[in-house]
């Protein structure tokens, strides 16, 4: 006879209640669907078919949220309960989760077993008789009684059929209290307090799950989320779906399923081995046995392989910016090397035309020896005397034409004056065109500009450069290859102002700019290659 204690010990009892099995997932049903294809049939009716769930909530905001819940999972499926089940697994992490799931499961004994004797006796019937259990459930694989597993993909499960499933809703209402316990204790800022701030706050944390997964940033987006009443879960759900929200320290549970898997399939060959076809009763257990096995061993090499593959020693994050800050230093070593070579080469040039000189000095040195052996000292007197006489003559031509040149200077000054004038009068004429209206020069002195497409860099350096940009505060980006949001930010941050020509950058890259323009920053949106209207627009922003 089976002792009606041993279902309401879970720790000395590692193999009953076939019924709480099949509501925690951990024993799929002979149909071939798991708990969540089993929830999905029936979610959306039980939404409007619990009554007592209904009358007892109202307008209950743990009801609303439990609704929301149930019409995203009728929506989307076995990925949105997966979603859940990770999500609940993160932010319950440690003791809380195992306190929680025991005493929920626990709970759920307590009730199925009154069921259970209530559906065992007669309503005239005084003495209470316990249910036989069925006999496929006592049935030995491997020389052991049948083996339901619980390991942490299981919990998962069950922690996710909670908030799926109506008739679970007492359950439901104990979990999500207890999430907001986590809430208060996890979160010590104060979340912001406009809708339009917490969507930005959620949205940043989703960049950052992206590098790595905390469970701090967790428990802050579903704080977010739960202050707009899960208005934004779809959208979340749809971002990090794709991210498996694994926690970092899961090794050793999974290491536990692993082996739970292992030694289920170890039952299964000795058990084969020893008779083959199985007995009918054995069936429904090889089958429970092989869909679990697959569970862990899907899990192990998706998401394991997964998780390595986008986690290196260092953080992503940080890998990133390390291989940043070396491509900066590269580019700025190898500036540094090509001055050196422009310089190397500019002094060899230098030697080499010190070198020709040098032997053209020497060549005229021993020449003038040459002559100076050959002329005698009266000779000498006479080239003396000579060279005097035209020196004098020289500087009298000098001092002449010095006179001539300040007489031109005068006429010079007096034309100008002249020209000047007639200037200023063709000017208030309008006779000439204004040119310093056109001119941008020294508007954007020390100003930081960033181009986003057009037809090359070059095409707008001249106008940058005459505005005063120095060539290093100057960055254009080519429009057709498009940058993720987070380059994009980063790239708007450092500058005073952002060009983005749409007809060479697309929608795509401008929608990206746009929410990154602070009010301290000018933002201009040119359509055609745009150098003459860049001229204007610096024109018509800058110009006092």
């Amino acid at each position: 006879m089976i002792n009606p204690l041993d279902d309401l010990i879970m720790s000395r009892n590692q193999k009953g209640l076939d019924e709480l099995e099949k509501l925690a997932g951990f024993s799929p049903g002979k149909g071939g669907k798991d708990k969540f294809s089993e929830v999905a049939g029936k979610v959306g009716k039980k939404a409007e078919t619990t009554p007592e769930a209904g009358k007892e909530s109202g307008d209950d905001r743990h009801w609303n949220i439990h609704k929301e819940f149930a019409r995203i999972y009728d929506k989307s499926g076995r990925s949105f309960a997966l979603f859940v089940g990770d999500l609940l697994d993160i932010m319950l992490s440690g003791p809380v989760q195992t306190r929680l799931v025991n005493e929920m499961i626990e709970d759920k004994i307590n009730r199925m077993r009154k069921a259970r004797e209530a559906a065992a006796e007669p309503s005239t019937q005084k003495v209470k008789v316990q249910a036989k259990r069925n006999s496929k459930y006592e049935v030995n694989i491997g020389g052991e009684k049948r083996v339901f597993s619980r390991h942490f993909l299981k919990r998962k499960s069950f922690l996710a059929a909670l908030f799926l499933d109506s008739e679970e809703y007492q359950s439901y209402k104990k979990l999500i209290k207890q999430l907001e316990v986590v809430c208060r204790e996890s979160i010590e800022e104060d979340l912001p307090g406009s809708e339009s701030e917490r969507r930005e706050a959620l949205d940043k944390i989703v960049g950052e799950l992206r590098y790595e997964i905390h469970q701090h940033d967790v428990v802050k987006a579903w704080a977010l989320l739960e202050a707009d009443t899960f208005k934004h879960l779809e959208w979340f759900f749809s971002q990090t779906k794709d991210l498996h929200l694994v926690r970092p320290d899961f090794y050793d549970d999974l290491d536990k399923a692993y082996r739970d898997a292992k030694k289920l399939l170890k039952l299964m060959i000795q058990d084969i081995q020893e008779e083959f076809p199985p007995e009918v009763e054995k069936q429904d257990a090889y089958e429970d046995y092989l869909k679990d096995i697959l569970e862990v061993y899907t899990h192990h090499h998706f998401v394991l392989k997964r998780y390595h593959q986008t986690r290196p020693a260092i953080s992503l994050k940080d890998f990133e910016l390390t291989k940043e800050e070396m491509q900066e230093k590269i580019e700025e070593l190898r500036d540094e090397s090509d001055e050196l070579r422009r310089r190397i080469n500019s002094l060899n040039v230098e030697k080499d035309q010190a070198l020709g000189e040098a032997r053209a000095l020497k060549n005229s040195n021993d020449e003038l020896k040459q002559k100076l052996d050959r002329l005698d000292p009266a000779e000498v007197q006479k080239q003396i005397r000579a060279a005097e006489a035209k020196v004098n003559a020289a500087e009298k031509e000098l001092q002449e034409t010095l006179e001539e040149e300040a007489e031109l200077r005068s006429d010079m000054r007096k034309l100008d004056e002249e020209n000047q004038e007639l200037t200023r009068k063709l000017q208030q004429l309008h006779a000439i065109p204004d040119e310093s209206a056109y001119s941008v020069e020294n508007l954007m002195v020390g100003k930081r500009v960033a181009i986003f497409g057009g037809v090359g860099r070059d095409h707008y350096w001249p106008i940058l450069k005459e505005a005063g940009v120095d060539n290093e505060d100057y960055e254009w980006y080519e429009g057709y290859h498009t940058i993720s949001q987070a380059r994009t930010a980063e790239i708007v941050g450092r500058c005073d102002l952002v060009v983005v020509v749409t007809a060479y950058a697309g929608h795509l890259l401008l929608y990206q700019v746009r929410p990154c323009i602070q009010p301290h920053q000018h933002f201009f949106k040119i359509h055609k290659s745009g150098a003459g209207s860049l001229r204007k627009e610096i024109i018509k922003t800058f110009k006092k």
